[in-house]
Order: structure tokens, then C-alpha cells, then sequence
């Protein structure tokens, strides 16, 4: 008994909690769901295997060779030589024209001018670029789920000013029936309001299928289900303070990674023209071996080594290192105007959006009284209906009036909110 009076309580205190959704737990979600959020792993590890395999560079490397030849001549003794080693019992047979030789070799590099410390930095600022591309795309999501939660948030209020019309006008159609029995309306006035009452329905209809299709979008975009009884909550707005245009927006952390990115590029450009140091070791089992003179008289095959240090410097890379390191420095350059060409839209996004903020608040300085005023002219309308010195027509007149006034005030709020909130996205600040 006590287990299900538990239940019941944890069902009761998580019901209305579930039904809650908030636009920072949307953002969230977007993020989190949305299938381009999968290829930040990969993108790790790709970098992770680049890093390893430039660091496996430093391991010994090890190569095996067959190798099989047929020669137009060979080294051999002069005739006259041979001749005296015939008449001493040697048999000089000389090498063979075909010759054979079965190799391993085991080289080890000690200096290599930072070529492959510049090869892991050019693979670790190949990986912070493609994330920093993937955190430009994802922050695109944040306008698509601002348009869709706010787009929500005002149907909401317009279905609230639209039961409220209908509430109104079902007030005044029952005024008027009581008016037709005294004689003071005719048929013709109740069906005015009845057309009005019919039109405010088929209103609520296309705002009631534009708000199951924002929120089944919604729904999708951030992978929680928006049903038509969750409620939204509208965003808590602090004051925005001024702020850098763009200071913090992900674009800038982009176009750093690319500039650190061509810097790698030139770093492991200078190495490569670099000098190689390194030790090699290498047997080779075959014929002729490396006792040449032995092989000329016994033709066999011997098993050989030899090893030391090994010193290599190739010049061709130099002739076009130049123009190479030319080419990185003005993509760079690219990259800085296209940083700057950024910055400045951004600017003016921001003082689009301020200016649109300002705006709002002038305007719902005046909403308050506009619906005061209306509501006055609305009610004095409808006694002097009830008096017979006003038409049906006029009080309709007035009635939409009252209602187009509270709903104007409702949206102007959601789109100062909304304002807001796009703002404080262009400039990457949280709520």
C-alpha cells in the first residue's frame, strides 16, 4: 500500500514537470539530437589515428627486398691472371651474370629537422578545424528552434485573445437576443454577431493547425515530444548589455583554427626541406655476396650485413618552397578579410536587432493604455446598443477593435522577447 501511495506521489510531482518545456532545455535538445552531433566523435578519432601514425614515424622502419638481375658483364681477373692461378690449382670461375639477393633492412631515423612533430601538428590542427566547422553548423540550430518555440508561443496568445473574442461576442449575442425580445434588435443584428462568432471559429481552427504543425517540427528538431497540452514557458529575460559583435561566436573560433591550420602547414613545409640523420643495419642472404674475390673462385651463395649512419638532403623541395610558403600566407590572408568581412555583418545584425528591441519597448509603452481606452469604447458601445443608439455593426466595429488591441499587446511581447533572445545569439551569450 505505502509502494503505491509512493508511485502516485512521484507521478503527481513529475506530471506537471514533464509537461514544462523551456527554451534553454530546447536548445539543448537540438543540439544533442540533431544527426550532425554523431560526426564530432568521429572527427576525434580521425585525429587521434593521424596523431598516432605521424608519431609512429619515430619507430624503427623495416623493409624486406627479393631482387633477381641478369648482367650484360661482370667483374673478372684478366686473362694473363687467371692463366697463372690455372697453372698454382685455382680455379678462377668469376662471378655469374645472373645474380640473386634476398635483403632485410632496419633503418632508424635521429634527426629529421621536425618534420613529424610538424606532421602531428598539422593533423591536430586539420582535427580542431573540421570541429570547429561542425560547431558552425550546429549553432545554426539555434535560429530554426528560436523561429519555431516563439513562433508557438505567439499561436498560443493568439488562441487566448481568440476564446476571448468568442467569449465576448457570445456575451453580446445573448444581449442582443434579450434586446430582440423588446424590441430593441431585429434578426438581422444576431446574425451579424453569429457570422462574427462563425469567423472567429474558422480563425481558431487555422491558428489550432498552424500550432500542431509548429510543435510536431518542434518535436522533431529537438527529439522532445511536444504535445498540444505541454507548455512552453516563455524565456525569463535579463538585461543584454552591450557586448563585442560576435565576440564569443564559434565563426571566430573557425576562422583561428584555419590561420593555425595554414601555420602548421608552413611549419611542416620548412621541415620537409630539412637534412634526414638516421642509423640502418641490413643483411642480405644471396650471390654474389660482399667478398667478391671469394665468390669468383667458389660462385656461392653467403649471408652478409653491413651497417652505419646515413645522412640525406634533398634540394629538389627548395625550388618550390617559396612560393608554397607565399601560397599558405595568402590564404591567410583570405581568412583574415573573410574574419573581418564577418565581424562587420555581424555589427550590423546587432544594431538591427537593437534597434528592434528599442522599438518594441516604445511600443508596448502605449499597449497598456490602447487596451484601456478600447475597453472603455467597447463598453460604452454596448450600453448604447442596449439603449438602441448604436448599430450591431459599430459595436462588432468595436468589439474586434478591444480584441486586436490585447492581441497586438501579447505578440508585441513574445516578438521583444524573441528580439532578445536573437540578439543575445548573434553575440554567443547565454540567457
Amino acid at each position: 500500500m505505502k509502494r503505491f501511495v509512493w508511485i502516485i506521489l512521484v507521478l503527481a510531482v513529475a506530471a506537471p514537470l514533464r509537461g514544462q518545456i523551456t527554451w534553454t532545455r530546447c536548445q539543448q535538445s537540438a543540439r544533442e539530437h540533431y544527426p550532425l552531433i554523431r560526426q564530432y566523435r568521429l572527427v576525434e578519432q580521425s585525429t587521434e589515428y593521424s596523431v598516432a601514425n605521424a608519431a609512429k614515424a619515430w619507430l624503427p622502419q623495416v623493409s624486406f627486398a627479393a631482387q633477381g638481375s641478369y648482367q650484360s658483364d661482370v667483374a673478372s681477373f684478366p686473362e694473363e691472371m687467371t692463366a697463372m692461378y690455372r697453372q698454382l690449382g685455382i680455379d678462377m670461375k668469376g662471378l655469374n651474370r645472373d645474380q640473386y639477393r634476398l635483403s632485410l633492412e632496419v633503418s632508424q631515423t635521429l634527426w629529421d629537422g621536425g618534420l613529424h612533430r610538424a606532421q602531428q601538428e598539422v593533423a591536430k590542427a586539420d582535427g580542431e578545424f573540421s570541429r570547429q566547422n561542425l560547431e558552425v553548423e550546429m549553432y545554426a540550430l539555434r535560429e530554426r528552434v528560436n523561429n519555431l518555440y516563439f513562433g508557438i508561443l505567439m499561436l498560443r496568445e493568439q488562441l487566448t485573445q481568440n476564446t476571448l473574442l468568442q467569449e465576448l461576442l457570445q456575451s453580446n449575442l445573448r444581449t442582443v437576443d434579450a434586446c430582440i425580445e423588446h424590441g430593441a434588435a431585429t434578426a438581422s443584428d444576431r446574425q451579424a454577431v453569429q457570422v462574427e462568432l462563425l469567423a472567429a471559429a474558422q480563425q481558431r481552427v487555422h491558428i489550432e493547425s498552424a500550432n500542431a504543425a509548429y510543435r510536431r517540427m518542434l518535436s522533431v528538431m529537438t527529439g522532445i515530444p511536444v504535445g498540444g497540452t505541454d507548455t512552453l514557458e516563455t524565456p525569463d529575460i535579463r538585461p543584454v548589455q552591450p557586448a563585442l559583435a560576435g565576440g564569443n561566436r564559434p565563426e571566430l573560433h573557425l576562422f583561428e583554427a584555419q590561420r593555425q591550420q595554414f601555420e602548421a602547414q608552413k611549419r611542416a613545409l620548412r621541415a620537409s626541406v630539412m637534412p634526414r640523420l638516421g642509423l640502418f643495419a641490413q643483411g642480405f642472404y644471396g650471390n654474389p655476396g660482399l667478398n667478391l674475390f671469394k665468390d669468383m673462385t667458389e660462385n656461392r651463395w653467403t649471408w652478409n650485413y653491413l651497417a652505419g649512419i646515413r645522412f640525406q638532403w634533398n634540394f629538389g623541395s627548395l625550388y618550390t618552397q617559396k612560393g608554397s610558403l607565399q601560397k599558405l600566407s595568402l590564404a591567410q590572408r583570405q581568412v583574415d578579410s573573410r574574419r573581418e568581412v564577418f565581424l562587420f555583418n555581424q555589427n550590423l545584425k546587432t544594431i538591427r536587432q537593437r534597434e528592434a528591441i528599442d522599438k518594441m519597448n516604445r511600443i508596448m509603452a502605449d499597449d497598456a493604455e490602447i487596451i484601456a481606452l478600447r475597453t472603455s469604447i467597447r463598453r460604452t458601445s454596448e450600453t448604447r446598443f442596449t439603449h438602441g443608439t448604436l448599430t450591431v455593426s459599430d459595436l462588432l466595429r468595436d468589439i474586434h477593435a478591444e480584441s486586436q488591441a490585447r492581441q497586438a499587446r501579447a505578440l508585441h511581447e513574445i516578438e521583444w522577447i524573441k528580439n532578445i533572445c536573437d540578439l543575445l545569439d548573434t553575440i554567443n551569450e547565454p540567457l
